[in-house]
């Protein structure tokens, strides 16, 4: 019996530690805060870190996020970047890409309500 319960822990915690992100946000955006709300609604651990602009650039840097991709928050899931509001399915797939550095969505209309994008990219 105690073999099985460490063993259900130990899946318990390895899937809570999977699913849980650490989001750097400047405070004065409105789609950030409903677009976390909607990953915890999802199931996702979000780790709010509010930062200040200039913070939020020197992350992107040590990340390696392509300028050309950068958005209003910055994500972090391990040592990868979750940048812009990706779907759910970007974020698993990140997850299954070993080499992947992160995973990018376009801000579009669907971000600017807080709404995950239909689209993504995995970055290598």
């Amino acid at each position: 019996m105690k073999g099985i319960l460490a063993l259900l822990t130990l899946a318990i915690l390895g899937f809570s530690f999977g699913r849980e992100i650490t989001a750097f946000y400047n405070p004065n955006c409105g789609c950030c805060h409903k677009y976390f709300k909607r990953l915890e609604e999802k199931g996702y651990v979000i780790n709010r870190i509010e930062v200040k602009p200039d913070e939020l650039f020197k992350k992107k840097d040590e990340l390696g996020v392509p300028v050309d991709k950068r958005s209003c928050h910055t994500m972090v899931i391990g040592a990868r970047f979750i940048e812009g509001h990706v779907p759910v399915e970007g974020i698993e797939a990140l997850l299954k890409e070993k080499d992947a550095k992160g995973v990018y969505s376009p801000h579009g209309v669907l971000s600017g309500w807080g709404a995950e994008e239909q689209i993504y990219e995995i970055i290598q």
